[in-house]
């Protein structure tokens, strides 16, 4: 029985990116449900070029909260009756063929489990290159779970930072959260992919999230830096063929 699989996404800004990010996951999802925070691109003109595109919402709340903002989403998401549902941040790309790889994991090697999560590689100083030192060594995230035998109320809850970033992805109660499949699906993450990038989103969380411990006030976003870092930076090469013309 073929389930339905609604992606959603929470999108700012992402002109750069949303179209390949779109289309790495179009043959898999039957539906996309969109939450614009106040894009002054292209990013909505481009995503209404998409038939599977079925709701774009446009926020009108100035206040960052970035859990408020996922449960909105969520909650779009649900009214469309999905079986399964997918998050993806607007400068997210699944590498070739990972519909596929996803569809034949839920289908058949995983037809019971609850929730699967992906590697994040990120991309660095070009789009055939990602970085591999410290954490980005091995950068997973819960992303994708089916709505069988979960809660009738789902909620992301609030976290303990500023605006309540890096609440995650999807429902902190989604049963099945602790024991995740891990995918064999990877997604291009392309926030890092150049220095200005890389600037620009270090600038971004410090205004956010200021002298914040817990984070190491985000170092690494920069360099060999801070304790989420190697000691130096690391990469690895992508090949050709499993890559994008990002740059």
């Amino acid at each position: 029985m073929h389930e339905k699989t609604i992606v959603m996404y929470r999108l700012k800004n992402e002109e750069r990116w949303i179209k390949h990010s779109i289309e790495s996951i179009y043959d898999f999802c039957d539906e996309i449900v969109i939450f614009d925070d106040n894009s002054t691109d292209n990013t909505k003109k481009i995503c209404s070029q998409f038939d599977k595109v079925v709701d774009i919402y446009s926020n009108t709340e100035s206040l960052f909260d970035e859990a408020r903002d996922r449960n909105f989403l969520l909650n779009l998401a649900l009214k469309r009756k999905p079986d399964i549902l997918l998050s993806l941040d607007g400068d997210e790309i699944f590498l070739p063929d990972s519909g596929k790889i996803i569809r034949e994991e839920i289908d058949i090697l995983y037809p019971e489990s609850n929730v699967f999560e992906f590697q994040l590689l990120t991309l660095w100083d070009n789009s055939n290159k990602i970085r591999i030192d410290g954490a980005f060594s091995s950068f997973w995230q819960k992303r994708m779970f089916r709505l069988k035998d979960q809660p009738l109320e789902l909620k992301i809850n609030d976290s303990p930072y500023p605006g309540n970033l890096h609440c995650g992805s999807i429902p902190t109660n989604t049963v099945g959260i602790e024991h995740p499949v891990r995918s064999n699906a990877k997604i291009f993450h392309c926030a890092s992919l150049d220095e200005s990038l890389r600037t620009k989103k270090y600038d971004w969380y410090l205004s956010k999230d200021p002298n914040n411990p817990l984070t190491d006030n985000y170092q690494h976003m920069l360099g060999a830096k801070g304790r989420f870092s190697g000691s130096t930076l690391k990469f690895k090469k992508i090949p050709n063929v499993l890559s994008y013309d990002l740059n």
